[in-house]
């Protein structure tokens, strides 16, 4: 392989881990996106893990989950494998692209069924049932 090649495929793989999350330390300050409607402290009334999957690239475990109107859920990054996001459907709230051990907190202030996705992987999806 050419030196010119073989910088070309370093150079595509350098961009490809940056804008995918890749590489980058578990922070907010990532591809201009703002974490909104949540927080990085405080402890959830429930957990959903952020769970590796073969067969989606991951998932959120449990799913759906139920909190009461004044509760929190805590979302925990446990997948090693590649970043997520926790994004709401409705956009109250977004997490921004983290890696494995991150959380976010989102507390809960009206009834409703609140949907949410990974922005990274289409086939990660959850809901979040506030009763």
């Amino acid at each position: 392989m050419s030196v010119w090649k073989m910088a070309l495929v370093v150079a595509g793989s350098a961009l490809t881990l940056a804008a995918c999350g890749g590489g980058g330390s578990s922070t907010a300050s990532n591809n201009g996106c703002n974490q909104t409607g949540g927080s990085t402290s405080g402890t959830g009334t429930q957990v959903v893990k952020i769970n590796p999957d073969p067969n989606t690239i991951g998932r959120f475990d449990p799913n759906p989950v139920s909190v009461r109107v004044g509760d929190s859920v805590e979302w925990d990054w446990l997948d090693s494998s590649t970043p997520h996001t926790v994004t709401a459907d409705d956009g109250s709230f977004e997490s921004c692209t983290q890696n494995s051990g991150f959380k976010f907190v989102v507390t809960f202030s009206k009834a409703g069924d609140v949907k949410y996705h990974c922005t990274i992987h289409a086939q990660m999806l959850g809901d979040v049932k506030v009763g």
